[in-house]
């Protein structure tokens, strides 16, 4: 039984290590690599208010348009990736959390009467 409370207990500081490192991660690294930013607004004003052919404006608007969505769908992407791995982290940490809660209540519900000592932990 004691074997089972150390690698649960290991399993807990592993986990709560690697929450932290994920939210640190989150709030200082990632907010700084966005996966495709949609180009400045400046462009766009430029080309729409261009002296070219119609034709020329129309289709660099469409494709002004199609990079924009894309830099949304991938940042979407990303945002939801990392909303998963949190959401994992921190199941994890709270399963293993709740193991060695239950290890301390079985070791309290296993002590020796009147000797105040557990028995196998």
């Amino acid at each position: 039984m004691k074997w089972l409370f150390r690698v649960n207990v290991a399993a807990v500081i592993v986990y709560a290590s690697f929450v932290a490192a994920f939210l640190v991660a989150d709030v200082w690294i990632f907010p700084e690599l966005s996966a495709l930013t949609p180009p400045p607004e400046a462009v766009g004003v430029a080309i729409r208010q261009g002296d070219d052919a119609d034709g020329l404006r129309e289709i660099a608007l469409v494709l002004y348009d199609h990079v924009a969505e894309q830099g949304q769908a991938v940042n979407a992407l990303v945002d939801s990736t990392v909303f998963w791995a949190r959401l994992h982290f921190l199941l994890a940490l709270g399963l293993a959390c709740f193991n060695v809660a239950m290890l301390i209540r079985i070791r309290r519900l296993l002590a020796k009467p009147g000797s105040g000592e557990a028995v196998g932990l």
